[in-house]
């Protein structure tokens, strides 16, 4: 499931991605709203299976996303050495709060620790459908470094 093939952009290995899915904690969650893209911060953990849990709000949202396609996005950067790595998780949402199934049950047994105020009384697991990692190795002669406009 992990393709760690990409068109110009280095890609990082199987099992570098599979531990740094591992260690996030913060992660931004992308999905469509109508018409329009949104994109929300949100604290994460995954499973030895890369199943990526969130907790939310039961009027949120994030609460209806049920059955919809999302992405997860981590990543990392150091300025010093204009270097930076981004891992993506492409999948299904399945809201498991209520959900009776094995998986379910070992799912709402995993501690999300979220930084948002309030109950977060809803499960919300990212079912990968692909997962990608890409880095930007260092190279201070590049003259470029992602995500800095004007660099």
């Amino acid at each position: 499931m992990i393709d760690v093939t990409t068109e110009t952009v280095p890609c990082l290995d199987e099992a570098l991605i599979r531990e740094r899915l591992r260690c996030a904690r913060f992660a931004r969650l992308a999905y469509v709203d109508g018409e329009q893209p949104v994109v929300v911060p949100v604290n994460i953990v995954s499973d030895e299976t890369q199943h990526v849990m969130l907790r939310t709000a039961a009027e949120s949202a994030l609460a209806r996303l049920d059955g919809r396609r999302v992405s997860v996005e981590i990543d990392g950067h150091d300025s010093a050495t204009r270097s930076g790595w981004s891992v993506l998780v492409r999948g299904v949402a399945r809201d498991a709060t209520d959900a009776s199934d094995v998986a379910a049950r070992r799912w709402r047994q995993i501690t999300v620790d979220t930084w948002a105020p309030g109950v977060r009384d809803r499960l919300i697991v990212v079912l990968p459908l692909s997962i990608t990692g890409r880095v930007i190795p260092t190279n201070a002669d590049s003259g470029w470094f992602a995500g800095v406009p004007g660099s």
